[in-house]
């Protein structure tokens, strides 16, 4: 009896998920307009105007984080979770308005939710070779995705990461 309880010390604590509520702060803290410009900035990365919506992100999800009695490694995940949520907040329409559904892109690399998520460090030709292939099987044509649509695509894939690898720190 004493071994079948000591063993019961021994087994892994279940992981609980965040809820629900911790993980929106960011999004329900942060000014209107935010996430177009976080969508911007996944777009154009490093320049000044995405650079000063990094920091207006960090100063929102660091007072949350702080709110929340979250980790200072905690911080970082949650920081990036907040991003990429709120750039693929934005970057859905944008996607939508040049006929391409958001949900092609997940599924064609299992990202998004209910899907395996594995990060990514970067986006890849065979990644965006997927995406085409997926989008002209769901009636799309590959060859009509204008430049403006790979950049989307591509920032949609970036968010997704950032997102889903955040969420996973955060558990």
């Amino acid at each position: 009896m004493l071994l079948g309880a000591a063993s019961g010390l021994l087994a892994p604590a279940t992981v609980l998920a965040r809820p629900p509520e911790v993980m929106a702060c960011a999004v329900k803290a942060a000014p209107p307009g935010i996430e177009e410009r976080v969508a911007d900035a996944l777009l154009t990365p490093g320049t000044p105007a995405s650079n000063a919506t990094q920091a207006d992100v960090r100063a929102i999800t660091d007072a949350c984080a702080y709110d929340q009695l979250l980790t200072m490694p905690q911080h970082e995940a949650y920081f990036s979770y907040s991003w990429g949520r709120m750039g693929r907040d934005a970057l859905d329409a944008r996607l939508a308005a040049e006929g391409i559904g958001s949900a092609v892109i997940d599924r064609a690399l299992d990202i998004g939710p209910g899907n395996t998520n594995n990060p990514a460090a970067e986006v890849t030709k065979g990644d965006l070779r997927i995406v085409g292939e997926a989008l002209d099987a769901a009636g799309k044509a590959q060859a009509s995705v204008t430049s403006r649509g790979w950049q989307l695509i591509t920032a949609w894939i970036t968010a997704t990461a950032m997102m889903f690898s955040g969420q996973r720190d955060l558990e």
